[in-house]
């Protein structure tokens, strides 16, 4: 099996400073207003990505430092003034990539974005290795990815129109088996990413950061 991840897992904690317990990323939850808890996976995860961003480069201070809930949710509704959820929420990369191009220019953040579609017809799919060279460049530059499943297909780790963070992949070289670490509600999950791919009903999409 390959392997690929982001260098520093421990970047992507965060410490409630109230009870010391220790999460992977933000949860929607942390939200102060019920219909951003509602709707905030699209934000949530363009959070966990720019934290990680920001927290890995060659700031010292930054890189030890414990990243707190409170901190954390000050980036939520940061990134939400611009990553806003319509009513459908934000089902689409292309919906992510337009309000995360916002936070990006308003921060003046040297990164562009790219996306790959898993649309709902089969036939206009890309191939399943090509998905996981896209996944895997990401990774292996650091930078975790946004994933969209409209559909959770036979995958009951996933939900259905979520977005979740992934910060990991191990696969089979011939594509046969893929498995994905993805950050949801604050923990990390091990997805079986070829048996979405496989059963998805609705698909979905991948975004990746790219550091200029």
């Amino acid at each position: 099996m390959i392997n690929a991840s982001i260098k520093n897992l421990k970047l992507f904690e965060v410490i409630d400073e109230t009870s010391t317990d220790t999460f992977y990323g933000g949860w929607q939850e942390w939200y102060s207003a019920w219909w951003k808890r509602l709707s905030g996976c699209g934000p949530t995860t363009v959070s966990n990505i720019m934290s990680y961003i920001n927290r890995s480069c060659d700031r010292a201070d930054l890189a030890c430092a414990p990243f707190t809930k409170s901190d954390f949710q000050r980036l939520m509704e940061d990134v939400w003034e611009y990553v806003t959820p319509s009513v459908r929420g934000i089902p689409t990369t292309a919906a992510l990539k337009k309000g995360a191009a916002g936070y990006i220019a308003a921060k003046n953040l040297n990164l562009t974005m790219e996306e790959l579609d898993i649309p709902k017809s089969r036939l206009l799919r890309p191939d399943f290795i090509k998905l996981l060279e896209f996944i895997r460049q990401s990774l292996e530059n650091d930078v975790p990815l946004a994933f969209l499943s409209l559909d959770k297909g036979q995958e009951e780790l996933l939900d259905s129109w979520h977005w979740v963070t992934l910060v990991a992949l191990e696969y089979a070289e011939d594509g046969t088996a893929a498995f994905a670490d993805v950050a949801d509600e604050g923990k990390l999950l091990h997805v079986d990413l070829k048996k979405w791919f496989d059963t998805t009903g609705l698909g979905g999409g991948f975004v990746r950061f790219v550091r200029q």
